[in-house]
């Protein structure tokens, strides 16, 4: 004869039962973090789109629309400056050579210092303990020559009636700014000056402030006017269409008055630039450039080309190091350019196009996932795929200057345009990526490193947002910080 279980005893089977079939919480993983973070963007008319892959194999490891084409911004800087590399290698050098073109008679030299551009963006720069000195150089090698004055000018070839160019599809309004400067066959001091403002403690902020440039031999025309009215304070410039110089405002609100500002513009003739300091250092050194006007001593014999001096860059890796890793506008298209000039003998926008277009179609990215129409991303016609940007950190990788390459992406935390993202114990110096950003959109392509996982240790990215805005409840910034911790310290794939 059975017996009745007591109540209680039925409860609490039917309560084991129920927590036999209760479903535990899925473990997170990148593609779980990935897809919240890209919901909750998408969910206020934002678009994402990633792409992961193992950076030995290139298995693909995680996807989300990988194939939508968007604006790349500066990780197109990843595309011109792997081109270069493959192209020329780690170690190439610019090389700019100096002549003298006149008669040198009892230390009085008449003739000409004349410069072959070799497109060289870092000569005059600051960046480079070899480049700031680019005219102490010259000077130094003329004073060695026992020249003690001379008469005539510094000349660069190929700059007469040559107008600035600008690259294809490059927004007019950011014309006047050192981002923008025009990557013109010769560059010195990366084809800008630095203009300051500055007013008196108690001045009145509607009189017109104290204007400085530096170098001190810079001739750029800047006119300033000031907005003592403003809704809040700032400096900002343009460039006059069909004019030389720039126009800026320095806007302050009334119950505000800023003692100082400052801003990097750009100029259109780096060769006048470099003239000018060229002959401020040979006067330092007690060597006077002499009126065009006097009279020779005697008759001017044909001028004989005689080499002077030659300015050397620092290795391409050190340049492609600075580009990535500052985001250099300029830097990226005269690579670019000296790239489309190795593949096809000529430089120019068209030529760039197809000379990326063929080196895409070598490491087999179809053109359907980027494409390129300038070295810096500052074209609004270019177009990119999560797909396309984190293909070319893989091809790169499998070459001889794929270190080189991964060594110039700024590092999360530590430098370069990552140098204040958050970074924990874990993630600390193993996120490389290169940023890039133009109104609306942000995108990162890089390499993460991934500890204890002996199957992926190494995976390539590119993370691309676009349609945001200022009032996204997810900044771009914090989406990827977030992906990036995700990729290093999750697992790819649920277990």
């Amino acid at each position: 004869m059975s017996q009745a279980l007591p109540l209680s005893l039925l409860l609490a089977t039917s309560m084991l039962a129920g927590c036999h079939h209760a479903r535990r919480p899925e473990a997170r993983t990148v593609g779980s973090v990935a897809s919240s973070l890209f919901a909750t963007l998408e969910d206020e008319g934002a678009l994402a789109s990633a792409f992961v892959l193992d950076a030995r194999t290139g298995e693909p490891l995680f996807a989300h629309r990988e194939h939508v084409r968007l604006l790349p911004a500066s990780t197109m800087k990843v595309v011109s400056t792997a081109s270069v590399l493959s192209a020329l290698g780690p170690d190439f050098r610019f090389q700019t050579p100096v002549t003298l073109e006149g008669t040198l008679t009892n230390g009085l030299y008449l003739g000409d210092l004349v410069v072959d551009p070799s497109g060289d963006p870092s000569l005059g720069s600051w960046r480079f303990p070899e480049t700031a000195l680019a005219c102490e150089q010259v000077a130094d090698a003329l004073q060695a020559r026992g020249v003690q004055q001379w008469r005539g000018q510094v000349r660069v070839r190929g700059t007469d009636d040559v107008e600035a160019a600008f690259g294809p599809g490059w927004a007019w309004d950011d014309a006047a700014y050192a981002y923008s400067a025009a990557p013109t066959p010769f560059v010195f001091r990366e084809n800008v000056v630095d203009l300051a403002l500055s007013r008196a403690d108690g001045a009145d902020c509607a009189l017109p402030p104290t204007v400085q440039l530096t170098p001190a031999f810079a001739t750029l025309s800047a006119v300033v006017r000031v907005d003592p009215n403003a809704e809040r304070a700032n400096l900002s410039c343009t460039r006059q269409r069909g004019a030389p110089g720039v126009r800026c405002v320095w806007r302050s609100p009334v119950n505000q008055c800023p003692r100082s500002a400052a801003v990097k513009l750009s100029v259109d003739e780096p060769q006048v630039l470099f003239s000018a300091c060229v002959e401020e250092a040979l006067l330092k050194r007690g060597v006077p450039r002499l009126p065009a006007t006097l009279e020779a001593p005697g008759p001017l014999r044909p001028p004989v080309p005689e080499p002077l001096v030659t300015l050397v860059s620092p290795p391409l890796s050190e340049l492609v190091k600075a580009t990535n890793k500052e985001s250099l506008n300029l830097y990226a298209e005269r690579l670019g350019l000296r790239f489309a000039r190795e593949r096809s003998g000529t430089e120019g926008y068209a030529t760039l196009r197809t000379a990326l277009a063929e080196e895409l179609t070598r490491r087999g990215i179809p053109a359907r996932d980027l494409r390129p129409v300038d070295g810096s991303g500052l074209s609004r016609y270019n177009l990119a795929t999560a797909r396309g940007l984190a293909r070319v950190l893989f091809t790169s990788l499998r070459e001889p200057y794929g270190a080189a390459l991964v060594d110039s992406l700024p590092v999360a935390g530590v430098d370069g345009t990552l140098a204040t993202r958050p970074v924990t114990a874990i993630t600390a110096g193993r996120i490389r990526a290169k940023t890039g950003t133009l109104s609306g959109q942000k995108c990162f392509a890089g390499v993460v490193d991934r500890p204890g996982d002996a199957e992926h240790p190494r995976v390539v990215f590119a993370l691309m947002l676009g349609n945001m805005d200022e009032t996204t409840a997810l900044p771009a910034n914090e989406a990827f910080d977030r992906f990036a911790a995700a990729l290093v310290e999750l697992p790819l794939r649920a277990p």
